[in-house]
């Protein structure tokens, strides 16, 4: 079997672990994250496997893992949320994509902060900072960096350091304006922030402050591309607790009513614990009726929540263990597929090796019998020369002398001088060029070059045959006192010749050398 013939059972073998289907990936990866990331988190999950074995580059590839990440952390999975981003990571690095990073490492600084792991947080959030500076599209750097202020007050929030969270906040709206407004919803992004910064003017009791950034949010979030976003909740909310602190609780229930308007249509579980704990507080001291019904639905509010995420959770964490289970028994059976294709490579290659070895072997025992005979017939082949139907050029005497001086140049081993030529053996033995390429083309059958290239051959294997000094030599000595130029002219001289190598032919009498002695 010929090499290319394995290399393409090989090629088979592998691309039929890589022949998914290419579904398009762009419209998966909608559906997935537009609406069963919501509706189907198992289902959702499973696209993002397959949304990554179906990946044509590393832009999909990001893409596939960024959205399973984001999955597993919506539904309390951290310990996958980070091995997942930590892969993002790794494909990010080898391909210098700063962005990536810089949104990976910021990821992961928040599940660290969430999960209270502020030393290693703090160590990906620094890595987030480092990583931003190099984003080549300044647009995307000012936006990432306006972002990240959010999570650099929120480990100030967590240390209680309000006025440091309120600085980090306002860079980052700095860096928001600096953005193109084509490329970002300043509004928007800006909202965020100021809203963020309202609160923590509430927290230190700056009432007045607090209340102009919340209408400031609230503002910038009307005019902004997502006015209906659940952060206009969150605003109403926080203008609740503003009034509730200036004592106008007839403003302050309005805008609570408003924020539990907005938390009840909303499926942000952060928001509806926000607004009733607001309530809670707000009725404590005016309506002990509705502190215990807003207490009841908060307390249930987070019981449904907490068994609808053990449940999610517990189905994803199965899908994840399934698919790692899949994972493995695939590349189990690869790995054995390719096993068994190696060695089959292997009993191939050795079946045709010793098959090559035994028809060189059988090669040079023929050349060797018919060599001996050669040289048992030498005188009378050679002093009964072949009947020529071509026009003679020469009468027989002068043929026969030529011969004669021929079998004498022979013996003289005059034709292992490597400058020699033509016109120098026709010196050499009183006669022209044209009558002795005759002689030799009508009684040798060859061209001169061929006749001294098989003189010098056959010297070099009677040496070989009968010294076993020789079959020590390199092949380069054995080319020089064979009267060659070259190694590589001598060794296609020789397979010319013997039909296999020079090698071959040696390793051929070392392994039969006493045979082979007998026989000669």
């Amino acid at each position: 079997m010929h090499l290319k013939t394995i290399i393409f059972l090989f090629t088979l073998v592998v691309l039929s672990y890589s022949g998914y289907s290419q579904t398009s990936f762009d419209k998966l990866y909608d559906e997935t994250h537009q609406a069963l990331r919501g509706s189907n988190p198992k289902k959702a999950l499973s696209n993002t496997n397959y949304l990554y074995k179906i990946a044509k580059n590393d832009a999909e590839r990001i893409k596939a893992y960024s959205l399973k990440a984001h999955i597993l952390y919506q539904y309390g999975i951290h310990d996958e949320t980070i091995t997942t981003l930590k892969q993002l990571d790794s494909l990010a690095t080898i391909g210098k994509n700063y962005s990536v990073q810089a949104r990976v490492y910021g990821f992961l600084s928040t599940v660290y902060r969430e999960n209270e792991i502020y030393n290693l947080g703090k160590i990906y959030l620094n890595k987030a900072v480092e990583a931003s500076k190099k984003i080549e599209d300044k647009n995307e750097m000012y936006r990432f960096q306006g972002n990240l202020s959010q999570e650099l007050a929120y480990y100030e929030l967590s240390s209680n350091n309000y006025p440091k969270a309120i600085s980090y906040l306002k860079k980052g709206n700095l860096a928001f304006e600096k953005a193109d407004s084509s490329t970002v919803d300043k509004n928007f992004h800006t909202a965020i922030n100021d809203e963020l910064i309202a609160k923590n003017y509430y927290y230190t009791h700056k009432i007045d402050s607090a209340l102009a950034y919340y209408e400031k949010a609230q503002k910038e979030l009307a005019v902004s591309q997502l006015a209906d976003d659940p952060l206009k909740g969150y605003i109403y909310n926080g203008l609740g607790n503003v009034y509730v602190a200036m004592h106008d609780n007839k403003t302050a229930q309005s805008n609570y009513l408003k924020a539990e308007q907005i938390a009840e249509t909303s499926s942000s579980f952060g928001l509806k614990q926000e607004v009733y704990n607001s309530l809670m507080e707000f009725y404590k001291k005016t309506d002990i009726k509705k502190y215990v019904a807003y207490n009841e639905l908060n307390l249930k509010l987070s019981q449904t929540e907490k068994k609808n995420r053990k449940v999610i959770a517990d189905e994803l964490i199965k899908t994840l263990r399934k698919e790692q289970v899949q994972s493995e028994s695939q590349y189990q059976k690869y790995k054995f597929n390719i096993l068994g294709l190696c060695i089959f490579t292997i009993l191939v290659t050795i079946g045709s090796y010793t098959y090559k070895r035994k028809q060189d072997y059988k090669k040079i025992r023929t050349f060797i019998n018919n060599n001996n005979k050669v040289i048992q017939n030498t005188e009378i082949e050679e002093t009964a020369p072949k009947k020529d139907t071509a026009k003679e050029y020469m009468s027989e005497a002068t043929e026969a002398a030529i011969l004669k001086n021929i079998q004498e140049f022979e013996r003289s081993l005059l034709f292992l001088n490597k400058t020699l030529s033509i016109n120098s053996v026709a010196a050499e033995l009183n006669t022209n060029h044209r009558y002795l390429s005759y002689v030799i083309s009508k009684n040798k059958s060859k061209d001169f070059a061929s006749y001294i290239n098989e003189l010098r051959i056959n010297y070099i294997i009677d040496h070989l045959k009968n010294d076993a000094t020789y079959l020590k030599y390199k092949i380069s000595y054995l080319a020089d006192q064979a009267g060659f130029s070259s190694h590589s002219r001598f060794t296609i001289s020789f397979k010319k010749i013997t039909g296999v190598s020079p090698l071959t032919f040696i390793t051929y009498l070392q392994n039969n050398n006493n045979e082979t002695t007998s026989s000669i």
